[in-house]
């Protein structure tokens, strides 16, 4: 029985697939298996996967269904004490394993993360996101900045075994802020400051209906952790009220994007005060809406690295 199981989740996504399995098959770490779902893809995806040796199982759904349904689907196959999770354009470097196993199993840790590049479809570098050096009851920290990447990530069997927790099937765009942040509500969680990933960005802007349910979904995930975990909120008052915050930013971004000022000042209203920044925002909508747009349309260039 492998001690790690790869969880990856397919829905036609051949393009880059190939790059992405070898880069599991060039870990360091040996001892792992792969968990394939075809989420009934049309192109050739299935065949890739069906290219390799047994190191990898393939499932493939009777009918197209939710990531988060495909992903506890995926996680009812895996035999590994531990889970990680790889999307099908992504690319692990080849310590990736090593290094989050490695952490993880450095205490009683439901959870260990740590940073990734971010490339384009061209293999290029166009930004990177690295977490600080975390150990313990995170909680309060993530209600403020949540930095976990799924595809940096490794999850305990046992923890999650143990809590009953999986993907809500109501949650659509943010299924692992969801089943993280509630894991992270009862266990200790680790992560360190070095890239272990390349995460492939196919375009940088957000969709107005993601947006929004970025916003409905961070409420819906608070309130069920409040309910779920009695007498958590008095604990993590400060902490709950950032969170709401930011999920009202959301929201006002959503608002702002279809012109409905009127309801991203409401959004923004109740929590004008909780900081220098949500004031800034506030006022910006309120009396510089204009000026808001126009900060939207600016591109940010950076310096980009051609990967070898």
């Amino acid at each position: 029985m492998p001690k790690v199981s790869v969880l990856m989740n397919c829905f036609n996504g051949a393009q880059f697939l190939k790059e992405a399995i070898d880069s599991v098959y060039a870990q360091t770490y040996l001892d792992w298996e792969i968990i394939f779902i075809d989420n009934c893809s049309t192109d050739e995806s299935q065949d890739i996967a069906n290219s390799y040796n047994s190191k990898i199982k393939v499932f493939r759904t009777d009918k197209n269904i939710p990531l988060g349904a495909a992903r506890n689907f995926g996680i009812e196959q895996c035999s590994g004490k531990y889970i990680t999770f790889l999307d099908t354009d992504d690319i692990w470097l080849p310590n990736a394993i090593e290094k989050l196993l490695t952490l993880i199993t450095s205490g009683d840790y439901a959870l260990a993360y740590a940073g990734h590049l971010n490339i384009n479809i061209d293999n290029t570098i166009i930004g990177k996101m690295i977490p600080g050096k975390r150990k313990g009851m995170i909680f309060g920290g993530l209600l403020k900045q949540f930095d976990i990447p799924i595809v940096a990530s490794m999850i305990s069997s046992q923890h999650l075994l143990e809590s009953g927790l999986l993907f809500d099937n109501n949650i659509h765009a943010s299924e692992e802020y969801c089943l993280f942040m509630q894991l992270a509500a009862r266990y200790c969680f680790i992560s360190i400051d070095e890239i272990v990933t390349k995460y492939r960005i196919h375009d940088n802007t957000l969709s107005n209906k993601t947006i929004s349910r970025f916003a409905n979904e961070r409420r819906y995930t608070l309130d069920k952790i409040i309910k779920e975990n009695p007498g958590i909120r008095r604990i993590y008052q400060k902490e709950f009220k950032e969170a709401y915050a930011r999920a009202s930013y959301y929201e006002a971004r959503y608002f702002m994007s279809i012109k409905d000022t009127e309801s991203a000042i409401n959004s923004l209203s109740a929590y004008k005060y909780q900081s220098v920044v949500y004031f800034v925002l506030y006022i910006l909508v309120r009396y510089f809406n204009g000026l808001w747009y126009r900060l939207q349309k600016i591109k940010y260039k950076r310096n980009v690295v051609k990967i070898n």
